[in-house]
Order: C-alpha cells, then structure tokens, then sequence
C-alpha cells in the first residue's frame, strides 16, 4: 500500500480537476473508456492498493461503480461525489471492510458564522447551464441519471443549510424547466428546520449569456447581525481541505448526512411535481 495515495473511479472533468488540488498522491484512474484510463481493468486499479478509492462516476452510475468496487477492497476509504446517490433506497449499502463518506467539499469554504442565533436564511444559486452544457452528455438533465438545478448545483447549499441549521421538518417547491432536458432548471422553495427556522431558496441555471454566472451566496440574519456567504461555482472548490480530514477519519459529512441531504431533495421534486422522478427512467 502506498500511504495517503487515491485512485478515482471515473476520468471525467471531477478526476481532471480534482488530482490537481489535492495533497494526496494520486496513482491514476479507472475509467471504461481506455483513452481516459490509467489501469486496464478495474481489478488492476484494486491491486495498485490505494489507501483511498474515489468514484465520480455520472451520479447514476455511482451505486453501481460502488457495488462493483467495494467488496473488491479491504480497510479502504470509498470516497463519493455530490450527489451521493439518486435514489434513497441505495443509501442502504454494504460497507464491507471499509470507511465510505460522501464529497461535500463546498462546506470547507464556510467562514466563521459571526450572527449569533440564527433567525432566517436565504440561499440563492444563479448560474449559467445554457443548452450547450447540456448536450455535451446524453445523460445531463435526464431524471433517471442527472436531475436538475437543486439536483446537480443547488444540493451542496441544502447540505449546508442541513449542516448550519439542523435537520428539515418542511418542504415546499415549485419548479420550472426554459431548455430542452428532462429535469428542472429553475427551483423556488421554502424550508422549514425543525427548530422552526423559515430558509428561502431559489436556484436557477438560466443565466445568460453562456458562461454569465452571477453567483452564489447564502445570507444568513442572526439576533446580532447578517451575514453573506459568497461561494464558487468552481469544480476542485474545497476538495483539498475534504479529503485531508477523510483521511485523518474526521470528516464533516458522513453517508446518514448524505442520505438526510437526498431525502430533501425528493422531498423538494414531491412537492413540485406530485412525485419523485429522480433516479427512474421516465
């Protein structure tokens, strides 16, 4: 075993970006297209005796990629992008031998909270995803391996509202969809804690032109003060702090973390939509 070495699963733009930043020694990827793969099989990859196995697979294939990879491994730590697992029944996995936490790496770039009690919250999220993005992949923007807005980009900001403020007794949505995919591109919504914390939330990827981001911030209005949270829209964004406490065993978000994230997202598609199409194949 090469101590605090990684290998990902999956050679996508998260690989591309992410073994960039990250102070782990980065052995290489598996990947099934071979231009893009470092090993030939993925037992080759498990042989290579990583300490760290990540798999940033497209998000519908990550419970499969982890089926396959896991039970191949022995006192490893599985890593898993955001978003986790689409459908909640995966959550119920076999971690055999093994440490698993999910990749929330937008948490590292929290400031410290100066309001005092939190009263309210706003979270806003206004990106642009024009149709272009969307054709790069057949599988963007598709309910059964995708999602949308709050599916894709907004779900690091409610696992942070989650992290913040506590767990979530109330969803209300409503969505809207302005290019050609399946998923929505717009979400407007209200959470409600359990401790009676009223979130506002609206998220949309229509921002025009292409590439015309306006940003990302969440206000939060405290018995002291408020205060704005600006974050990045930039993929690698707080990957290297994540990873340095999965490895000393102190993460920040754990898998029961991950799945209470998931279930407000469905929670989020019921209200909109009647029901939950995240993860079928409609």
């Amino acid at each position: 075993m090469k101590e605090n070495s990684i290998i990902f699963i999956g050679g996508g733009n998260v690989y591309n970006t992410v073994s960039k930043v990250i102070d782990l020694d980065v052995l290489g990827c598996y990947d099934i297209d071979k231009n893009k793969s470092t090993f030939n099989t993925i037992d080759d990859a498990v042989a290579a005796d990583a300490d760290v196995y990540a798999i940033c697979t497209p998000s519908s294939n990550h419970i499969d990629a982890y089926n396959l990879l896991a039970p191949k491994l022995h006192n490893k730590i599985i890593t898993i992008e955001k978003p986790t697992f689409l459908r909640l029944e995966d959550f119920n996995i076999n971690t055999y031998t093994n440490k698993v936490y999910p990749i929330f790496q937008q948490l590292y770039y929290l400031p410290e909270i100066t309001v005092g009690k939190i009263l309210h919250a706003q979270v806003k999220v206004n990106l642009s995803r024009t149709q272009r993005y969307y054709d790069l992949a057949d599988w963007r923007g598709t309910w059964e391996h995708d999602g949308g807005v709050l599916t894709n980009q907004g779900i690091h900001y409610i696992h942070i509202i989650k992290y913040l403020l506590g767990d979530i007794k109330e969803v209300v949505f409503r969505m809207s969809t302005a290019v050609d995919i399946e998923a929505e591109d717009t979400a407007v919504g209200i959470l409600t804690t359990e401790s009676g914390i009223v979130v506002s939330v609206a998220m949309t990827t229509t921002c025009r032109p292409d590439y015309n981001s306006y940003g990302i911030e969440i206000i939060l209005f405290g018995e002291n003060d408020y205060q704005t949270i600006k974050l990045e829209d930039n993929p690698g964004t707080g990957h290297k702090q994540c990873y340095n406490d999965i490895i000393k065993d102190n993460p920040k978000s754990t898998m029961e973390d991950a799945r209470k994230t998931m279930e407000i997202i469905h929670l989020a598609y019921e209200s909109a939509y009647g029901k939950s199409n995240l993860g079928k194949n409609v």
